[in-house]
């Protein structure tokens, strides 16, 4: 692999502290929450944000651009949208996933150049992680659609050397990427993606190379906060319905990191722990099993392993927060005698 053609490719990160990060790579994250001091939230749900900027802090100068396509980047509205993207500006750094022409059925490529190389990045949510398209009447964000993803790859193809897509999918909490998820990703490497990093699912799944492409189903969480009494579920007057709260597990806390050499194609990967305020670099993981996707990924066998991987970490989840005692919300409709709390 060619160290000067290769870029990191991270999961979810919420950059909430200065971590320190020994990194040499340029660098790709997703980055799941507005940078904003203060604002207004958007009602009906669990609303995330930073205050600070530590991305120059982590990074460095290697972060080369970040998808702002998942469900949390328009928690606090057009305001906190346009901050982010005025802190990412300062900061000298790049990203996509947004639409600039307000037509819900158009994806916004952004093209950059990478050491004399071109590269497309496009980034979309699925309907299943239950995103915000748009605030203000104006669509920001673009939904995973085959036939969409495919007509602007096409459109594309001859103008660019590599197209990496960022999926905001997944199950939640699972190493195992589901069927469904499988069989979109090797078609949008057939359509002509080059590279498919997922987030959103919270815990690393399997690297898979399948065909001319590389498919990341999930890398899971590169940086993510314990959240304690998040006040969340606004209605419209800028009043909390209640908190949020949810304690990390360890499958939280790794994650993987895919370096792909744009030019050749080759990748290895890294595996990543967040804790206190460092990144560690781990040489063995527990949820190593997981890197290589199971020859049987498609078929009845191989949904009854997803189903019962589900089960034992929805009991584990729910020790743990019965120990820590979150109180974790139902939407507000319907709850019209709920108590409300003025954020301030």
């Amino acid at each position: 692999m060619n160290k000067c053609n290769s870029i990191l490719f991270l999961g979810d990160v919420i950059p909430f502290k200065p971590f320190k990060f020994r990194n040499d790579y340029k660098t790709v994250i997703n980055l799941e929450s507005p940078i904003i001091h203060d604002g207004v939230p958007v009602s009906g749900k669990i609303n995330l944000r930073v205050e600070s900027n530590y991305l120059k802090n982590i990074f460095k100068t290697n972060l080369f651009c970040v998808s702002l396509g998942n469900n949390h980047i328009l928690d606090f509205g057009t305001e906190g949208l346009l901050s982010t993207i005025k802190e990412l500006q300062d900061s000298g750094i790049n990203h996509f996933g947004l639409i600039d022409n307000f037509d819900n059925e158009k994806i916004t490529p952004e093209i950059y150049e990478f050491n004399n190389l071109k590269l497309a990045f496009i980034s979309v949510v699925c309907e299943s992680t239950t995103p915000l398209l748009e605030v203000d009447n104006m669509t920001h964000l673009s939904l995973l659609n085959f036939d969409n993803i495919a007509g602007i790859v096409s459109e594309i193809r001859s103008r660019v050397h590599r197209i990496v897509l960022y999926i905001h999918w997944g199950i939640e909490e699972s190493s195992y990427p589901a069927p469904q998820d499988i069989l979109m990703a090797r078609r949008l490497i057939d359509a002509g993606v080059d590279i498919i990093i997922g987030s959103h699912a919270h815990a690393p799944q399997p690297v898979e190379k399948y065909k001319n492409g590389i498919i990341a189903y999930n890398l899971g969480n590169f940086i993510m906060p314990e959240f304690k009494k998040i006040p969340s579920y606004f209605n419209e007057s800028g009043i909390a319905g209640s908190f949020y709260s949810k304690k990390l597990m360890l499958w939280n806390r790794i994650s993987w990191g895919l370096i792909v050499d744009m030019k050749s194609m080759e990748f290895k990967i890294k595996k990543y722990l967040f804790l206190t305020d460092r990144i560690f670099e781990l040489a063995i993981t527990p949820f190593d099993k997981y890197i290589k996707l199971k020859n049987n990924s498609i078929d009845q066998s191989y949904e009854s392993v997803l189903n019962m991987h589900l089960k034992r970490r929805a009991f584990r989840r729910k020790i743990l927060d019965f120990l820590y005692r979150p109180y974790i919300p139902h939407k507000l409709l319907g709850h019209e005698n709920r108590s409300f709390i003025k954020l301030k």
